[in-house]
């Protein structure tokens, strides 16, 4: 049953590859969404018998790698932190599937679109129920190598190239960190098995390694310094937007770092920069998420955000409560995206916020999903964001060395009420700004695109108070003052307010705001802290003007070629014209010659 889990994602795509074409797009459709729906139950049957019986189950299927005492498996790990993990990961990913019926109709090429988010599925569930770090492995690339394929699945735009290949070389840096971190376990324990290595991190702890995997996790999870390809990846098309935020590759940092605990616990330092990473991430990506106006972008930095919460949260050792968040946040960050998918699918494909207003009129249910995420985002009362990340403030108030930790969480959370209901504001709730044309054939979407929608609103409401005591167990609330324990509310309903007077405010006090300096921090923010054109001049620009000076110039059509084989025949045909210039034709010459070389040989003979 449990190789089922494995098995359903891999298959979908293994015929969709080969008879895809035979099936035809409604077969295919059929085929893959069945298939998932089969993994999501078995994934909910196996999250429950784990979680009842408290057990481990561990499949072995043969062995990969046998060197001395290098030993790995291929097999299927999966304790209740997987299983959390492959529930909430066969769950988005079977709604996406659904989704994506409606979404990608007219597409010619839907079957391959379909095939591409079943092996992202495999890939990410090969991650988390791996039982050693090379596994892990092949499933974060796994997870890499989809992610370029569905960011630049409409490959004939250009924008979509530049984003993919954007995403691959940004975490190839990550990469890199994370096979330097697995080599050094392996020197530094001897084996890469999770099982094998964390009970010896106590005897043999290290500071390198703990620092490398978290790189891993920046690069992947986006965190800042990294974090410039997420915001680009919105290039594909929507439903991979929600897959790749909600369930799959940049939670794959952060269940890299749950994961890994016991060697973060060793390192005291390193929880300390887990933890300040985490919150100037979320400060960050909330401060941006305020001057962007692409819906899906302001969506997708408020990932950026979240993550930051979660990777906050491990540096503080509540990991329990980085996976609590992470389960909620896949809710309704899906929720999210799929119903910005659902407005810009109605409003002939437009994403700029500047250009909607009004739509509650004509998409009153999109409204009513994108109102219900927004609030668990912000954390309100009750709903499950409000679970996870109002216990997580409370908790960092009692961490008194790193108490800047909690005041940049609660000013995140204000920035986060404030671009989430400025985007309900621009959108549905201010003036028609669209043409005549897109408000004439806006509309709902069917219900194969509105069916996931109810289902992940349904999460989004109720997530945090069913799954909390399965995952949390017995953590407890801090005793704090009621002033500090309703502070992230209280700034959620600033925060909410101003950003629904946002338009208001900005007509009446325009050209103060023009002619004052705050025009230059809009222009700061968004340019995303101008961490492009940093990247571009003081690291893109010259290591390309190093590749053409140095490497090409120097080497390439220098040494290498005057040394190299193309430089030993061009002095060839250089000598051989030389000789050929005695030919002359001329008979004196010959004779000079012939009586010389004579001379000569009379002369020494």
């Amino acid at each position: 049953m449990f190789t089922l889990i494995l098995l359903v994602p891999i298959f979908n795509f293994t015929i969709l590859l080969l008879w895809g074409r035979k099936l035809g797009i409604k077969g295919s459709n059929l085929f893959v969404c069945l298939g998932m729906l089969i993994a999501v139950i078995i994934s909910l049957l196996s999250l429950y018998d784990l979680t009842v019986s408290d057990t481990v189950v561990v499949v072995d299927y043969w062995a990969w790698i046998s060197f001395v005492l290098f030993n790995i498996n291929l097999s299927f790990h999966i304790d209740v932190t997987s299983a959390i993990m492959i529930f909430v990961v066969n769950l988005v990913s079977f709604l996406v599937h659904v989704y994506s019926v409606s979404y990608m109709r007219g597409d010619p090429h839907t079957i391959r679109f379909m095939g591409y988010l079943s092996m992202f599925t495999f890939f990410m569930l090969i991650l988390v129920s791996s039982q050693n770090y090379l596994q892990l492995f092949i499933g974060w690339e796994g997870v890499g190598l989809c992610s370029y394929l569905l960011i630049n699945f409409w490959y004939s735009r250009i924008q979509a190239n530049k984003a993919a290949i954007k995403a691959m070389l940004v975490n190839r840096v990550g990469d890199a960190f994370l096979i330097a971190g697995i080599i050094l376990i392996w020197i530094n324990y001897g084996t890469i098995n999770f099982l094998s290595v964390f009970p010896l991190n106590g005897v043999s702890s290290t500071f390198i390694i703990p620092l490398l995997l978290l790189m891993g996790a920046v690069g992947k999870s986006a965190q800042i310094g990294l974090h410039t390809w997420l915001p680009d990846a919105m290039e594909g098309p929507t439903p991979v937007s929600a897959l790749i935020h909600a369930a799959t590759m940049v939670t794959a940092g952060v269940y890299l770092i749950i994961r890994s605990s016991a060697i973060f616990e060793g390192s005291s330092l390193i929880l300390l920069i887990t933890a300040i990473l985490g919150s100037i991430t979320a400060l960050f990506a909330a401060s941006v998420g305020l001057a962007q106006n692409d819906i899906k972008k302001i969506i997708a930095y408020s990932t950026c955000s979240q993550l930051g919460f979660m990777v906050m949260s491990c540096g503080i050792s509540y990991y329990s409560l980085a996976l609590f968040h992470l389960v909620n946040h896949a809710f309704f960050k899906a929720l999210l995206f799929l119903a910005a998918g659902s407005i810009i699918h109605g409003l002939l494909d437009e994403q700029d916020t500047r250009k909607m207003g009004g739509s509650i009129i004509s998409q009153p249910l999109s409204y009513v999903f994108i109102l219900v995420g927004s609030m668990a985002l912000a954390g309100f009362p009750f709903l499950s964001g409000y679970y996870s990340k109002d216990l997580l403030l409370e908790l960092t108030t009692q961490q008194y060395f790193v108490i800047y930790v909690c005041w940049i969480g609660l000013f995140a959370t204000l920035l986060t009420a404030f671009y989430s209901f400025k985007l309900i504001a621009r959108t549905f709730l201010l003036y028609h700004n669209f043409s005549r044309n897109s408000w004439q054939v806006s509309h709902e979407g069917d219900w194969y695109l509105l069916g996931p929608l109810v289902v992940l609103s349904m999460g989004s409401l109720f997530s945090g108070i069913i799954l909390s005591d399965t995952i949390l167990g017995f953590t407890i609330h801090p005793v704090i003052s009621i002033l500090i324990k309703m502070m992230p509310l209280i700034l959620s309903l600033i925060g909410g307010f101003i950003g629904i007077l946002l338009y208001i405010l900005t007509k009446r006090f325009w050209s103060l705001f023009i002619g004052a300096k705050l025009i230059y921090i809009y222009q700061f923010l968004s340019s995303a802290w101008d961490f492009d054109k940093v990247f571009y001049k003081f690291v893109i620009n010259p290591t390309l003007t190093f590749g053409y000076t140095i490497s090409f110039k120097s080497f390439d059509t220098g040494i290498f070629e005057k040394l190299g084989p193309i430089g030993l025949s061009n002095n060839v045909i250089k000598a051989t014209k030389k000789v050929t210039q005695i030919q002359t034709g001329y008979l004196f010459n010959y004779a000079i010659l012939i009586i010389l070389f004579s001379s000569l040989f009379i002369l020494f003979s």
